[in-house]
């Protein structure tokens, strides 16, 4: 399918105050990182957080041939993206998800610890979550994580960005040049930026989220640092990027659901 030029949400709907330039361009870079880590055509992805559809419009926007549903916390967004995008590209879905978050949904019925994600188990060959993380406490984001495994088919990828850091890095995150100075302490593990609204930007160490990840059942495949704290290689990555990957079944499991799913098979040809 080609590109196109989709439609673009109102001025009050866009919390990060992007022009319409900007917020094309934005779009535009979050789906070449998708690509760059290898979504393509006949992929399905789940685009959590999908906000005013930044994301979205840069996939339509640059032509992506898959299938798209995204779900956000905020229902005046998802609105919008639901009456003008899913027209615009009916392969575009969005949902609404009323999970609390002390900072963007406060009055949300459904806690972030419990959540569960609007898929079927392994339905999705790649997730989305640009800027979730960095706006998350760690059990929140033990759920998601745990959700992400649930969601993805055995070898698909979630392309994630945080803040992380180590005792090296330590230096340049709090330093006033940093864009989010993380000079107050939550416990051993977590740092943030503003006193009184610790979720606005939190980090936590990189070797604590890789034993979050690990203990969801995921793997780190890629880490790139952002440009955020001044010492990231890739000047158009501002968070820190983590592609985890759900790691590919072994033969002995694929040859049991083979044969689970021929009894099944059977099973039913029998009951005809």
């Amino acid at each position: 399918m080609s590109a196109v030029a989709p439609p673009l949400p109102p001025r009050r709907l866009r919390f990060m105050n992007e022009d319409d330039t900007r917020l094309v361009d934005t779009g535009a870079l979050l789906a070449r990182t998708l690509y760059a880590h290898g979504l393509g055509a006949g992929h399905r992805l789940l685009d959590v957080g999908c906000g005013y559809g930044r994301l979205a419009i840069g996939l339509m926007s640059t032509g992506y041939e898959g299938r798209y549903k995204g779900f956000d916390i905020l229902p005046l967004q998802v609105r919008w993206c639901r009456r003008h995008l899913t027209p615009a590209d009916d392969r575009y879905r969005f949902r609404h998800l009323d999970v609390h978050n002390a900072r963007y949904n406060a009055t949300g019925t459904i806690e972030a610890a419990a959540v569960r994600f609007p898929a079927r188990d392994e339905s999705h060959d790649y997730c989305a979550l640009f800027s979730v993380f960095t706006h998350f406490y760690a059990d929140d984001v033990r759920r998601y994580l745990a959700e992400i495994r649930r969601v993805l088919v055995p070898g698909g990828r979630a392309v994630t960005t945080w803040f992380v850091w180590d005792d090296a890095r330590l230096p340049a995150i709090t330093a006033e040049s940093s864009a989010y100075p993380m000079v107050h302490v939550l416990d051993e593990v977590t740092r943030y930026e503003t006193e009184s609204d610790p979720l606005k930007a939190i980090a936590y160490r990189e070797d604590f989220v890789r034993e979050l990840v690990r203990g969801a059942g995921l793997e780190v495949e890629t880490l790139v640092r952002g440009r955020w704290a001044h010492d990231g290689p890739d000047p158009e990555q501002f968070q820190d990027l983590l592609v985890l990957r759900r790691p590919p079944l072994g033969t002995a499991t694929r040859i049991r659901r083979r044969l689970g799913r021929l009894r099944r098979r059977l099973v039913r040809a029998g009951r005809g």
